[in-house]
This record gives structure tokens, C-alpha cells and sequence, in this order.
């Protein structure tokens, strides 16, 4: 080798980038409302629940729940009755994030959502806790 090693280390730690400003890998997904008369449509929905790794039946039944008031799934949207404001869906989105994405131990988002002995339970990938999640 003509190099030795500690020109190698040297040329590899130039190579590393700088830390980003934000050292979290994950984000929560940012709702994209639409109000029109008296009906409010989350128009991603299908794609919040996706890069959470949830279901959207799960996610549109939480936000129902939270929102008090009733609405269906339309395809990838969700449509609510009433009006509520951009800022009120994302709320309950990120509240959502909090207790069934996120893991209580470690806050990483890499966690199933899972039943065991009859109690549904939050698993982490990571870090392998549990802790059990109340149902919608």
C-alpha cells in the first residue's frame, strides 16, 4: 500500500458529511386540508398513514374519534363533517404520532402495532420495548 493508514483515516473523515440540522431521520407527515362548504377533506391521508406505517382505516378512525364527528374514507382521502382548520387536523395527526407511532422508550417510529395475550401493544424494532396502547 503506498497510503498508510492514517492518511486513509484522514482522506475518509474528510469524506463524512457535516450533521444536518435536523438529526431525526423521521418527520411527521404534514396534512394537506381542504375545507369546502360544510365538509373538510384531508387529501392525504392514504400517504400520512403510509409513511407512518399504519393502517388508514386506523388513522381516519382515530381522527374521527378525536375530532368528534363523523366522515368516511374516500379512496386515499379522508372526508370529515364540519369545518376544522389545517392546523386542528395536524394536531391530532401528530398526537396520533405520539401514541401509536412513536416508541415510548427510545422515541424512534420503528414500531408494529401488535396483539398479545388479547392487549394490543406497541413493539419496537429498535429497541425491542413494549407497552401497551389504548384502543379508538
Amino acid at each position: 500500500m503506498s497510503e498508510d493508514y492514517e492518511e486513509l483515516l484522514d482522506r475518509a473523515m474528510d469524506e463524512i458529511p457535516e450533521k444536518t440540522k435536523d438529526e431525526t431521520r423521521f418527520k411527521i407527515p404534514k396534512a394537506d386540508v381542504n375545507v369546502s362548504g360544510n365538509e373538510t377533506t384531508l387529501k392525504n391521508l392514504q400517504s400520512i398513514a403510509k409513511d407512518l406505517g399504519r393502517d388508514p382505516d386506523h388513522l381516519m378512525k382515530y381522527l374521527l374519534n378525536e375530532l368528534g364527528t363523523a366522515g368516511n374514507r374516500e379512496g386515499s382521502k379522508g372526508v370529515f363533517q364540519g369545518k376544522y382548520r389545517k392546523n386542528e387536523v395536524q394536531e391530532r395527526i401528530d398526537s396520533y404520532t405520539e401514541e401509536y407511532v412513536l416508541c415510548n422508550e427510545c422515541a424512534r417510529p420503528d414500531t408494529k402495532m401488535i396483539k398479545q395475550e388479547g392487549v394490543k401493544m406497541l413493539k419496537c424494532e429498535a429497541c425491542g420495548a413494549r407497552s401497551s396502547i389504548k384502543g379508538i
